[in-house]
């Protein structure tokens, strides 16, 4: 007679049960198509070109003047930083479009003495390199810089690429995978290209691209500098050029500061803008550089050429 009694109750709270586990099954699910839908729409916004050919080459023109200017007035720190990555930059950048601000910044660096005096040969390509002094440079720095001085003049380097794991394809990601592929495209200026380094870049290019394309916080400006410094516009979205701009300080200048906090990077949540940098700055205009001189019809940059062309009148 126990067990007729209790069998009602049980059922009773099975059925009270049943669509309290419906409810939860429901903002369960709920909840996961809104976090995919999220995640989709961070990636398009990443990801997809949201302006025109003629709106987007004007951002571009706009953003080069204000940078060019910025580097103008801060020239002197330029200068007094050395950083000699941004003057190989500020190098390139006078060679795809003469700037004569950019070639006194240079000049101005190579004609002052500083230590090691090899670091110059990543400036200037026929600066002469001591073997003595670019060994013991090569020793005391970390592994990014051994690999950058090893690319300078590997003919003068003790160390090897094994040693030092350069060639590895997987070995290295984020930073590191970039000044990997940093490293390897100054060894292709310097000894010219093989099959084997040319594919190992073109590889690392896609690592870094494919970093790119999911990285829907920031956009890192040095991995598009140097994917772009690599020879392959066609693995650089124009959208992330487009954040580029858009990040671009009032001064004219970038900051990271500005992004969240991503590889260790402080992120500053604040009412005022930080200033820009120089190494941000540089790295975007390089970029901006090269999108707009070097590889314009891989950005829509020849929109004027063929607004020209339908405009002309007859003859």
């Amino acid at each position: 007679m126990a067990k007729e009694h209790e069998s009602p109750d049980k059922g009773n709270e099975a059925a009270k049960k049943r669509p309290a586990l419906h409810r939860a099954s429901v903002i369960i699910l709920v909840s996961i198509i809104l976090i995919v839908l999220c995640g989709a729409l961070m990636l398009v916004n990443n990801n997809v070109s949201l302006a025109g050919d003629e709106a987007f080459a004007s951002q571009v023109d706009a953003a080069i003047k204000s940078a060019e200017k910025w580097v103008g007035s801060n020239r002197e720190d330029i200068l007094k930083k050395r950083n000699i990555g941004l003057l190989k930059a500020l190098r390139e950048c006078n060679e795809i479009k003469h700037n004569q601000v950019f070639e006194e910044i240079v000049k101005s660096f190579l004609a002052a003495r500083g230590q090691p005096e090899c670091w110059k040969r990543l400036v200037d390509p026929n600066w002469p390199v001591n073997e003595q002094e670019l060994n013991r440079a090569i020793e005391n720095e970390n592994i990014d810089n051994k690999w950058t001085l090893y690319a300078i003049a590997p003919e003068k380097a003790k160390i090897t690429p094994e040693e030092m794991q350069l060639f590895e394809p997987e070995r290295w990601s984020g930073r590191k995978l970039s000044h990997q592929l940093y490293a390897l495209t100054t060894l292709r200026q310097t000894k010219g290209s093989t099959e084997q380094l040319d594919k190992l870049i073109e590889h690392l290019c896609d690592r870094v691209s494919n970093e790119l394309f999911f990285d829907v916080i920031k956009v890192d400006i040095g991995q598009v500098g140097f994917i772009l410094r690599a020879g392959f516009p066609e693995k650089i979205r124009r959208r992330w050029v487009e954040r580029i701009v858009f990040n671009q300080l009032p001064d004219g200048g970038w900051n990271n500061r500005r992004s969240c906090c991503v590889g260790g990077r402080r992120s500053v949540f604040g009412f005022s803008l930080p200033s820009g940098n120089q190494h941000d700055t540089i790295l975007a205009l390089t970029v901006l550089y090269l999108v707009k001189y070097q590889y314009p019809e891989h950005f829509g940059q020849n929109y004027r050429k063929r607004q020209v062309a339908v405009t002309l009148p007859a003859q």
